[in-house]
């Protein structure tokens, strides 16, 4: 699945405007990862390359050059096909899917690359995302750039598209909300599995059938299921115990949806029923997180919605009979009230202080973690920035 052609040729025009004129700039897929020496790792594309493109093949560059006057040309280059391999892993893709997906209609393959460069050998400004995984960066020595890159300034994408990609469009928030709508399906089909004597490892593998069975991409990350101590580790995956009564259960998981991840958290108890010391803890995060949506609107700083998250978290535990060390609530609180989501579960953001702005969407996520009782508590939902404060998703 993707999203419309117009999404990704906006995302390109967006970038376009803030990159130097006389420039060239270049992305790249990236490269299967070999697992043993008959198979690869799954195959995820640099999100960025995504963003800008809509295409998830493996080898694929995109370049783009912005010429002295300004104007704007965009190039795909793939892999040819290879008759003897597709009888093995498929068809890779080609022209013309690349052009119906991107809307880019110059494709050429990969072979074609370094005559096309030697085309803009005179730019004097070459971007590459500095960011991007090993696998996910456009080697040099690939094609004949020496002579490029000895006259250009290198320059960093990535903090240009971590700008681009914490202010979602329409078409973003739209398959983050469906991620989320069978992520909470999930949830509630779980809910009914949950008993003593069943293991992590079951109710992990549940979800994962059931949001592939909804046709979507499977998994935004990794899911924990958490009981009991787990719980206060805050990302346990290896999901390997079994559920006990009288113990807590915590579920951090999400669906991934045209390649946009839901982010969700749950705690229910074992065997249906909390204990009151478990139900207390269970209301004071509850409330800190109704709080938190009144404060999640424009112009709220992150970092002061967290210091806000700890004097709740401090005053609500006091008040209740917990009471940390030395006062110090990151005993019972170590982690960010929240963080952007989109495509990356933690999305790209620029460096410094996060602003909330319309369009922006963010988790919201207060939890409890109490070692010596054996209890952890997080709930998390996912909000959009609207005009005027957010909206739950």
């Amino acid at each position: 699945m993707a999203l419309s052609q117009i999404f990704y040729t906006e995302n390109r025009k967006k970038m376009a405007d803030q990159l130097a004129n006389n420039s060239l700039t270049m992305l790249f897929s990236g490269r299967e990862i070999e697992m043993t020496e008959d198979a690869n790792y799954p195959f995820f594309a640099n999100n960025n390359f995504y963003y800008l493109t809509g295409i998830r093949a493996p080898e694929v560059v995109l370049a783009m050059t912005k010429d002295h006057r300004g104007e704007l040309s965009w190039q795909l280059f793939i892999e040819a096909a290879d008759p003897l391999k597709e009888k093995w892993v498929g068809k890779k893709i080609s022209r013309n899917e690349a052009k119906a997906v991107s809307g880019i209609d110059e494709v050429y393959y990969i072979k074609d690359l370094p005559q096309q460069i030697a085309r803009v050998a005179s730019v004097q400004t070459l971007y590459f995302d500095f960011k991007a995984p090993s696998h996910q960066s456009f080697k040099t020595e690939d094609t004949d750039l020496k002579n490029v890159l000895k006259q250009c300034k290198l320059k960093d994408l990535h903090p240009i598209l971590a700008g681009l990609r914490l202010i979602k469009t329409a078409e973003e928030i739209s398959a983050i909300g469906r991620a989320n709508a069978v992520t909470k399906q999930g949830l509630s089909e779980i809910k009914k599995l949950i008993k003593p004597g069943i293991y992590e490892y079951e109710l992990a593998a549940f979800f994962e059938y059931f949001v592939k069975k909804e046709g979507t991409e499977g998994l935004a990350f990794e899911t924990i299921v958490a009981s009991g101590k787990n719980a206060t580790i805050l990302h346990y995956v290896s999901n390997r115990c079994p559920l006990k009564s009288g113990e807590l259960v915590l579920f951090d998981l999400g669906a991934r949806v045209d390649g946009y991840c839901g982010d969700l958290s749950r705690t229910f108890p074992v065997n249906g029923e909390m204990t009151a010391q478990q139900e207390k803890l269970y209301g004071i995060v509850d409330g800190v997180q109704k709080e938190l949506f009144k404060a999640y609107k424009p112009g709220a700083v992150l970092k002061d919605l967290q210091n806000q998250t700890k004097e709740l978290f401090l005053e609500k535990c006091c008040s209740a009979g917990f009471v940390p060390e030395n006062n110090d609530i990151t005993e019972f609180y170590y982690h960010g009230i929240g963080h952007p989501l989109g495509l990356d579960t933690h999305d790209l953001r620029p460096a410094g202080d996060l602003i909330l702005a319309p369009g922006m969407v963010m988790t919201v996520e207060p939890g409890l973690y109490l070692e010596k009782l054996g209890i952890g508590i997080r709930i998390e939902d996912d909000v959009v920035i609207t005009d005027h404060g957010c909206t739950v998703l």
